[in-house]
This record gives C-alpha cells, structure tokens and sequence, in this order.
C-alpha cells in the first residue's frame, strides 16, 4: 500500500430515506490533512447496488463515468474514469462494495500513471479504515501483501483482473500529474461461501457460516448498531449430518468451547481482532432472545470456528439513528 494510508472516521449511518452522509478524514502522503465529505449519491450507491451487471470494456469514452469525489463509494460496474486535474499528491479511493453473497473483480481499462513522479496505484483485497483493513490479515487467508498489489507506468487494456475475497474491495491511487489517470471497471461474480461481510443493508438479516472450516467469520456494519441475533447454531452441529438437538443459547462459552463461539461487540476502526466483546455466545437455539446495543463506530458479529462443526449465525444489525432505541417499548 502507500506511504500512509486512506484513513476515514466514519460517522453514524443514518437509514438512506432520511439523508445520510458520511464524514471522512484522509491522510495525504506527507503529514498533511484534509476534510472529505462523501455526496449522498455515494452513500445510496451502498444500497443501490447492482446485482451482477457485467460491463462492456469498449465502451465510448461520453459513456465513461467520471470519478469526482476524493472518497468514492460504488456498486456499478463503470467504467469509471479518473483524470488528475492538479498536480497534486493527494491519495484517494474508489471503494467498491457488493451484495454480502458476491466478490468484486476488478479490470482496468487502461491507465496513464508515471512512476517518476510517484504516481501509483494499489488494489486491496479489503477496505481500509485508519490504517485498518477488514476483513483483518489473522482472519483471512491471505497475507496482506498476497492481499495487495501496486503498480504505474502506462498500459491500455490492461488484461490482468483482480478479485476479492469477499463483497469490499479498494482501489487507492495517487497521481500527482495534471492530465493523467485510468479507466476502471468492475464485476460481481456470485460467492459460493461468503465468510467476512461489509453490511449493505441497514435492515436485511445475514447467516454467518464456516461451512465445516476452521476459520472466523466476521460481519461488520459502519455504524454504531441495533443487534439482533436471529438463529444461533454454534459447537454443537456436527459435520456427519446428524440433526443436532438444541441446547438454547449458552454463555461461559470460553469454558465449554472457547474456539467455537459467537462475539457481538464494537471497534473503533477495522481490526475485529481487537474487539471489544459485549457478549459471548454459543450452542443451537432456533428461537434466541438475544439483542444489544453496540455504540461504536464499527458493529460487529464473529464467528469463530475450529473446524469440528458446522458452526452458523444469523444476525440483524438496525442503527442507532436516536434514543428510540433505548426505550423499553423497543425490545433493547
């Protein structure tokens, strides 16, 4: 990745209907800082999301979406296009996000970025928050220099694709030449087995699955959250078929099975490796009565797995848009 990263202070999300807006901060290559704010168009694209549009890469260049804003946040597939209007050496993002049961593909066009003028871009398998990726590197398989590559120069048609490991990927770019930029497109081929998830919906329930793997799971929502944990099926379903017997929601889980359990906490950036647990659970309930409040800037619900069960959760996450919440009546 760069020097210094994209860094974002993401502030409460607020349901579309009623006008939300994000707030950001990015960090330039020098010390240097700026204000940010993302349009409300950004913002909707999270939930107007396309569902797999493919996009044609010779298409008429008054076809080509311009990108704008510092901090860009889409589900189109494009193509987009950058052309730097300064020469200034600022670092800006397109962050790509998708359907919780998809990946994004990545495919320049072409691109225009000299290296001798420090100019470069980087595609990451991820979204960065602070100098934070998620899904974090001890949750994914990959490394984060397996999970990011670089490069500049000049090429068109650019045959190489970049694919995620989940439904977020980043393309951060610095291009401190007047006149110079890429074309980009995007794809969103289905994921059979979806693991770590960015929330695309501020309503719709997710089912967190290790599919019998010994990895951790993690869903994440950007903003402080309403969580409400709909099944629960943890350590007790085994990977023979054998229908499991339900045990009701059991806490102390670090005792019983400590690798196989569900975390419901908050963070402040994206590192869900340093969460702040609310509560633990674990065992199978069909039916639990299990909600909490997480006030801080990052919601999340993990799944750890070690991979002697069929381990799943099934989560909502609602923001805290007011004190509404808060009240008996609620349910919280």
């Amino acid at each position: 990745m760069f020097s210094k990263s994209i860094s974002m202070s993401v502030s409460l999300l607020v349901v579309i209907v009623v006008g939300a807006t994000f707030h950001a901060a990015k960090a330039a290559i020098g010390n240097e800082h700026r204000q940010q704010q993302v349009t409300n168009e950004a913002v909707a694209n999270i939930l107007a999301y396309e569902t797999g549009g493919k996009a044609s890469f010779e298409i008429p260049r008054e076809h080509y979406r311009p990108v704008s804003d510092c901090m860009f946040v889409t589900s189109e597939s494009g193509p987009f296009s950058y052309i730097s209007p300064t020469d200034d050496d600022t670092v800006c993002g397109i962050y790509f996000l998708t359907d919780p049961d998809r990946v994004v593909e990545i495919h320049f066009d072409s691109f225009d970025i000299p290296c001798d003028h420090r100019g470069l871009l980087a595609v990451i398998d991820g979204w960065e928050l602070n100098g934070e990726v998620f899904p974090s590197e001890s949750d994914h398989s990959l490394s984060m220099k397996e999970r990011t590559s670089e490069f500049c120069g000049k090429n068109k048609w650019y045959r190489k694709t970049f694919t995620s490991s989940q439904n977020a990927a980043l393309l951060q770019y610095r291009i401190p030449v007047r006149g110079k930029g890429f074309v980009v497109s995007a794809r969103y081929p289905k994921n059979p087995r979806p693991c770590n998830v960015l929330s695309v919906s501020t309503t719709d329930p997710f089912t967190l699955r290790n599919y019998g793997r010994r990895i951790n799971c993690t869903f994440v929502a950007v903003y402080p959250g309403a969580v409400r944990i709909i099944a629960l099926g943890i350590g007790s379903s085994s990977s023979h078929g054998v229908h499991p017997t339900e045990t009701g929601t059991l806490r102390k889980c670090d005792a019983r099975s400590p690798r196989d359990q569900v975390q419901i906490g908050g963070t402040r950036g994206f590192d869900t490796t340093k969460l702040d647990v609310i509560d633990s659970i674990c065992g199978i309930d069909s039916k639990p009565d299990i909600k909490e409040l997480v006030a801080y800037d990052i919601t999340a619900v993990r799944l750890l797995s070690s991979g002697y069960y069929d381990n799943s959760v099934t989560v909502a996450i609602t923001p805290i848009v007011d004190d509404s919440l808060l009240d008996p009546a609620s349910g919280f």
